[in-house]
């Protein structure tokens, strides 16, 4: 629901399928999932050095590391978002009511906006974390959270205009039938791609803001 507003039963559909057909994809087509899986991951990487050009002319990153780096952090992505799904099905299965300390509390009102600020705060540590560990070099935690802090708050507002989009005037089930859910799923991932990279825009202005424009053209010492 976070990645794909509007259409997270139908891609959580797909997958089911996916897994209930597991047998025929094999070990190959995994293989190759994961090759592509990779080149996205290499496409974004090469995105952030133009971005943080100056950091890519001081240093640069081993092959090796670039290419395990997809691999290692989305597995840690994944188990997060593994045990949130698992939170959130507990949740929905006992009804919203939960006990704490022997006493029955239900989830609405006042919980259940905290619980979405809690959901919006792992989100933006989510963002935080991926610009620390993208781009080239060392990024200051406070440089990186202003980043995740700015792509979490305009994801929140554009996922709520799709949502009330494709509730209220989008024709796309109707124009594009079975596709539709493919074609709100590639809209959706590139406008989060356009936010995820606004926010490393942001980092990277304000380290150029902070170094007083000597960052991109640094000045070589005169003798005297």
């Amino acid at each position: 629901a976070l990645v794909l507003p509007g259409e997270a039963r139908g891609i959580a559909d797909e997958l089911g399928l996916y897994l209930e057909h597991r047998e025929v994809v094999g070990g190959v087509g995994l293989l190759v999932m994961l090759f592509f899986s990779s080149l996205a991951f290499a496409v974004l990487e090469n995105a952030m050095s133009v971005i943080f050009a100056h950091r890519v002319r001081v240093r640069r990153r081993h092959f090796l590391t670039s290419a395990l780096i997809p691999y290692l952090y989305i597995g840690l992505v994944g188990a997060g978002l593994l045990i949130i799904t698992i939170i959130s099905g507990a949740l929905q299965a006992t009804g919203g009511e939960v006990w704490v300390f022997h006493r029955v509390v239900r989830i609405d009102g006042a919980a259940a906006v905290g619980l979405y600020a809690l959901g919006v705060f792992g989100l933006m540590m989510l963002l935080t974390s991926f610009y620390m560990v993208l781009p080239v070099g060392r990024i200051s935690w406070r440089h990186a959270a202003l980043g995740g802090a700015t792509a979490t708050l305009l994801w929140e507002v554009v996922r709520h205009l799709l949502v009330w989009y494709y509730a209220t005037l989008s024709m796309v089930n109707v124009i594009y039938g079975s596709l539709a859910t493919a074609i709100v799923a590639l809209l959706s991932l590139e406008i989060a791609g356009m936010i995820l990279l606004f926010g490393a825009q942001v980092i990277a202005e304000f380290e150029r803001l902070i170094a007083g424009g000597r960052v991109d053209d640094p000045v070589e010492p005169r003798g005297l």
